[in-house]
This record gives C-alpha cells, structure tokens and sequence, in this order.
C-alpha cells in the first residue's frame, strides 16, 4: 500500500511538472563550439544559440543574428540603413513543427534576393543507453544518433519533458542538455533555462515574397553546386543591371572581390555539421 501511494505521488508530481513546462514558452540558451576549419583545428568558434518553445513549435537561431537583425528593422523604420553584423556565423533558424513534425530551415546564406526554406522530414533513429550523468545541473541519460553523415552522443533530461533540442536534433524523451560529435568538432551544450513572455519569442521569421522551396535531396544538389560557384547568383544579378555601377570596369571589379571573398570562405568552411552534403565533391 505504501509503495502504490509513492507512486502516485511520483506520478502527480511528473503530471504537474508536464503541465507547467507545457503552459509556458521557454527560452533555452546553448553554446555552440564548432571547428568549421579541418586544416585549422585550433579555430574554434563559440556562438550562443537560443531554442524558443511555444506549444506549437520551435525556433533555433543565433542569438547575434537576433540582436542584429532586430537592430536593422528598427533602424529602417526610422530610415535609416544598418549593416548586418560580420561576427554572425550561425545564419539559419530551425523551426520545428510540433503539429505535423516537419523540420525546415531557413536562411539567406545562398542568395542575396531569396530566403531558402529547406524542408527536412527524416526521422531520427536513437539508440538509448543505460549511462546517466550530470551535466548542466541535470540528471542525465545518454543516447546515440547516426545523422548527416556524423556520429552523435546526446545526453537529454526527463526533468525538462520537451522532446526537443538545438539544431534539428529531437525525439528523445526529455530536453537535450548536450550533444556532440564523435569527432569533437561540433558540440551544443545548455547554458540556461528561461520563462519568456510568448511575444518576445522570435518572430523575424517573416518569409516575404522571395522565397526558394527544397527538399533535403534538393537542396544537397544545390549546395553542391553552390561550393563550386558561391557567386553565381551575385553575378548573375550584377550582370543583369539589379545592381548599379559606374562603369563595366567597377562591376568587373566588385565580381571579382565578391568572388573572392566567398571563394575564401567556402574554403574555410570544409567541416560542415551535415558533412554528407560534401560528398563527392
């Protein structure tokens, strides 16, 4: 009788803790560690991301490309022209679908007229472990993950029942607190846990009229291409006279500038975190 009374005691204080995440939207903050670089291992770049949740979805997305895309809409409705800041390494957002469980991101990496919207409906096969730990201040589990072309160690946490995580990484029975490849070379580990007024969610997902719809397999044909050319599509615009110039000289020499310089960036981005997409090229 004791033990059946423990247990429903367990099993309300879990119901009431389901209830009061599920009524609220949080804010959980990871850092991003990252070596975009394989032949530079000692560039590790650090950026805080933030995972929005209301119960509908959820929002991954740099916490810099938030201050700076918030500070170039403010600006502008006062007339005034801000620059994107140049220290953003992390361009896209996750948007989870809680309702039909499609995973898009999005970005205006690729193209400067067009946002990408890449939809992703893969599901993630994990393979849960008996090893527990603490980490972050939360009793962990671990669990196993074979995607985009990386294996990955999770450690999630029940206490926090969203089955949900930072980048496209999800399913698992409780919050993901950490996460990384076998590698080292890319790892997402909580930081804080916060209670946020659902109007302060990030809302700058307005799409707009210029969109580019893909499937993952899609996409990955684009991006190939992509790696080959990064400024097609700049010359492309350039060429078509979307972009002013003085003369034939000075578009000839920005062409080159611009091509150089995603060239260059490309160069040192050869560890991407779905490093599949490279293959055979």
């Amino acid at each position: 009788m004791k033990n059946i009374n423990t247990i429903k005691y367990l099993l309300i204080i879990f119901l009431n803790l389901v209830s009061l995440y599920s009524a609220q939207d949080y804010r959980f903050t990871y850092n991003y560690k990252s070596i975009p670089d394989t032949l530079r291992k000692d560039s590790i770049i650090n950026e805080e991301m933030i995972l929005a949740v209301d119960p509908e979805k959820s929002l991954f997305f740099s916490l810099r490309k938030f201050i700076s895309d918030s500070t170039m809409t403010e600006d502008a409705k006062k007339g005034l022209m801000t620059m994107p800041d140049q220290n953003v390494h992390i361009r896209y957002i996750i948007k989870k679908n809680y309702n039909n469980s499609i995973v898009s991101l999005i970005t205006d990496e690729y193209s400067t007229a067009y946002k990408f919207v890449i939809t992703d409906e893969r599901k993630l096969n994990w393979k849960l472990l008996q090893q527990k730990e603490v980490i972050s201040g939360y009793e962990c589990q671990k669990a196993e993950l074979i995607f985009g072309g990386r294996v990955w160690s999770a450690w999630f946490t029940e206490t926090i029942p969203f089955h949900d995580g930072p980048y496209k990484f999800r399913d698992l029975p409780g919050l993901i607190v950490k996460i990384e490849d076998s590698k080292g070379y890319h790892s997402f580990q909580l930081k804080e846990v916060k209670k946020i007024i659902s109007s302060k969610i990030y809302n700058n997902v307005d799409l707009g009229k210029n969109i580019r719809l893909f499937t993952t397999n899609k996409f990955v044909k684009f991006y190939k291409d992509f790696r080959k050319d990064p400024a097609k599509d700049f010359k492309q615009r350039a060429m078509s006279g979307d972009v002013y110039y003085e003369s034939d000289e000075k578009r000839s020499e920005h062409i080159r500038i611009v091509e150089k310089l995603r060239k260059d960036r490309i160069k040192r981005d050869n560890n991407i975190i779905e490093i599949d997409m490279m293959k055979e090229l």
